[in-house]
């Protein structure tokens, strides 16, 4: 496939880093990745596309492809919601949990993964446990106002060092966009974004995809009802989304989340292709389930919902070590393994084969 073009939006999830850190996680996993595949493989320089976006392209020399990557900007708008006060971090954790808890339609809720259901609660009941477990420890041996100063500060440490306010954030955000009453800005963002993939979908590329990564796949669904509206439903051949470690589900199972719900009935009666990489190590994502379990109707994208068995193209030991770290394995999907996959991040986003050729050369391996 000499000649091979191919354009890339790519859409985070909830993370204050910007375009900065994960150009440069790109190219060090793309160098990776050439090291092991004996392709050579060249990440051009970062730069800004508008006032919201970055770009940088990928040449992979060997295969004779090419791409241009769109990292599709939202930081800004995190960074005004991340909040650092860990009070206010505690009050609204709680607050969320209860709420989803009481406002999820269990039926779906029960399909969940157990990792998935272990990593949504244990963030909010550590940052209750943790303090009441330490503080009672050390009243036992201090007294208590020594009890208080120390137990919350150790406390903090803990909490932090469990990655649990990364996960605390994360449900803040999402029960907040399901109650419609995040950033008002954030709606005209996601507009923005796929009006600027609209204008690619005309150009002469073989490929478009359309990756996210994390709560970037939650997003994903109203861009992709716009891109459907667009499109009379069907988007072209050439185009797929792929998304990464996503939990689509969670807002999906909201069963005051009316506005979400008839967004992902949209999506689901749209014709395209999308792949929905999980892996059941990674408790951050709703892993192998499919993305529009709660839509009663049948379905008409072609989704291929697949771990991507990271036990079989990483070293044992590494692999056994990596999955202690749940922060890391999340990210994981952006990151190239010793043995390469069809589904390596880098071959899917810089190889010379189109999406649909990858799913089906990963099918055809042993599992």
């Amino acid at each position: 496939m000499n000649g091979f073009r191919r354009k890339i939006f790519y859409l985070g999830g909830y993370d204050p880093r910007g375009a900065r850190f994960y150009h440069q996680l790109y190219a060090e996993q793309a160098a990776l990745y050439a090291e092991r595949s004996g392709h050579e493989v060249v990440v051009s320089d970062r730069r800004r596309a508008g006032p919201l976006n970055s770009r940088w392209t990928v040449e992979d020399k060997t295969a004779g492809s090419s791409a241009d990557m769109t990292f599709l900007g939202w930081d800004d708008i995190i960074r005004r919601t991340w909040d650092h006060n860990p009070l206010r971090l505690l009050w609204g954790a709680i607050a969320s949990t209860l709420s989803f808890t009481a406002r999820m339609d269990w039926s779906i809720t029960r399909t969940f993964p157990p990792g998935s259901l272990i990593a949504f609660y244990y963030p909010a009941t550590s940052v209750v446990v943790i303090p009441l477990l330490l503080i009672g420890l050390i009243w036992l041996l201090v007294g208590i106002i020594p009890a208080l100063v120390i137990g919350l500060a150790l406390s903090f440490f803990v909490i932090h060092r469990l990655k649990s306010f990364w996960l605390l954030r994360f449900v803040i955000f999402n029960d907040r966009y399901a109650r419609r009453t995040t950033d008002p800005a954030l709606d005209d963002r996601l507009e923005e974004m796929a009006q600027t993939i609209q204008a690619e979908l005309s150009q002469d590329w073989d490929e478009v995809l359309f990756v996210t990564h994390s709560n970037g796949g939650i997003l994903a669904m109203p861009i992709m009802a716009s891109l459907l509206e667009k499109n009379g439903g069907v988007m072209p051949a050439s185009f797929g989304l792929l998304t990464l470690g996503s939990s689509v589900p969670l807002l999906g199972c909201r069963r005051d989340a009316a506005r979400y719900e008839t967004v992902l009935s949209t999506v689901s009666r749209g014709d395209f292709l999308w792949l929905d990489l999980g892996s059941l190590t990674d408790g951050a994502c709703i892993a192998l389930l499919d993305p529009c379990v709660s839509v009663k109707e049948a379905h008409r994208p072609t989704i291929h919902s697949l771990s991507p068995r990271w036990f079989k193209y990483a070293d044992t030991e590494a692999h056994r070590l990596r999955r202690r770290n749940k922060y890391e394995t999340h990210f994981d999907y952006l990151r190239s393994f010793p043995r390469i996959s069809p589904l390596d991040y880098f071959r899917l986003t810089s190889g010379g084969m189109p999406l649909a050729a990858s799913i089906a050369a990963f099918e055809r391996e042993p599992a």
